[in-house]
């Protein structure tokens, strides 16, 4: 005997459902608040974290599907938040602080459970509420609502909207020619985000041993080191470590192996002369002020270079003359040394070591 069809109360779920979306939006606004809040304390790094509340259209076509009796008590992801961090190391960091922060009505591991992950939809969900933790007038109205949380990658992520787009919302939807290919890919992602976490853990071993030799090391052992991401930017924290660091210090990496340096002793023995130059260089154009307290230790390694090594300096000169000047100039700088030369030494000249 078949199950008899649920008769949806339209028009008075409807009613319900608008004069709640204010409390709605404040619920995702504290959750939102929350959430970043703590996860601001820790190291995690997270590539975004969307928030959404369904829509009345949403919320019926929900009811109507599963035939839910009692949706405002049964249908738990009006609210919904998703976390989407860089390494799968870091799912089990966040869930800790997602059950820190909030009462945890319900979690669902989809990353661990097998029949999930050969379909490929990969995240682990909390269903969650603020709780007691969150006392006062401020969350009365709001602190028993419940919500959802998604924690997942941005691989799990690409892999979960492109299944999406593809319609396809169990294995039985998908056409037996094209199962094999789709497990594949989904395959491939969660390879993926096992070998970045893979990757991650071996950059951190690798530039431990880095810090490591340029906290210990014998100086001959330092300045062989090629010049690199990691060995630059531990170079620059050993030299300058007063100096604030420079978030981006992969375009310094690209110019100095475009100028033809290869090793961390090639710069070092330009920076050990030429420290001096580039702070006076600093000092007499004003920037240590109050708008510009401190140079950073990048664009200041840079200047000492500029000012010290000719050859770094036409190698700079000619990577932004193409912004800066019209053809007429580049070409005849491009075919003259002489003219770069007397600009060095008319703007640099005075800096360099010898001449302070």
């Amino acid at each position: 005997m078949s199950k008899k069809k649920l008769i949806v109360d339209t028009k008075n779920i409807s009613q319900t459902f608008r004069k709640s979306e204010p409390l709605y939006k404040r619920l995702d606004d504290e959750a939102l608040f929350s959430i970043k809040a703590e996860l601001d304390k820790t190291d995690i790094k997270i590539h975004s974290i969307p928030s959404r509340i369904k829509t009345l259209e949403s919320f019926l076509n929900k009811i109507n599907l599963y035939q839910i009796e009692k949706p405002f008590e049964k249908i738990n992801d009006i609210i919904g938040l998703r976390v989407i961090c860089l390494f799968l190391a870091d799912i089990e960091k966040i869930g800790d602080i997602v059950r820190n922060t909030f009462e945890v009505i319900k979690e669902d591991n989809k990353i661990d459970n097998s029949k999930f992950a050969s379909f490929g939809y990969l995240s682990v969900h909390f269903i969650v509420k603020l709780g007691k933790s969150f006392s006062g007038t401020r969350y009365n109205d709001i602190c028993e609502i419940p919500f959802e949380i998604q924690v997942r990658t941005i691989a799990m992520d690409a892999w979960a909207n492109i299944s999406h787009y593809l319609e396809y919302k169990t294995d039985k939807d998908i056409p037996d020619e094209l199962k094999r290919d789709f497990y594949a890919l989904s395959g491939m992602f969660y390879v993926a985000d096992k070998h970045f976490q893979l990757f991650f853990e071996q950059r951190k071993e690798n530039t431990e041993e880095i810090r490591e030799l340029f906290e210990k090391g014998k100086e001959t052992d330092i300045n062989s080191q090629p010049i690199n991401l990691d060995t630059l930017k531990l170079f620059l924290r050993d030299k300058l470590p007063n100096y604030p660091p420079e978030n981006d210090v992969s375009l310094l990496v690209n110019s100095l192996n475009k100028a033809g340096f290869k090793t961390i002793g090639e710069i070092n023995h330009i920076f050990e002369k030429g420290i001096k130059s580039g702070e006076a260089y600093f000092k007499d154009i004003n920037y240590f002020n109050e708008d510009y307290p401190m140079v950073n230790n990048a664009a200041l390694l840079t200047f000492i270079l500029l000012i010290n090594d000719f050859n770094f300096y036409v190698y700079f000169s000619e990577a932004s003359i193409n912004d800066f000047l019209d053809v007429n100039i580049k070409n005849s700088l491009q075919n003259s040394k002489g003219l770069y030369k007397e600009m060095w030494e008319t703007t640099f000249g005075k800096y360099r070591i010898e001449n302070l």
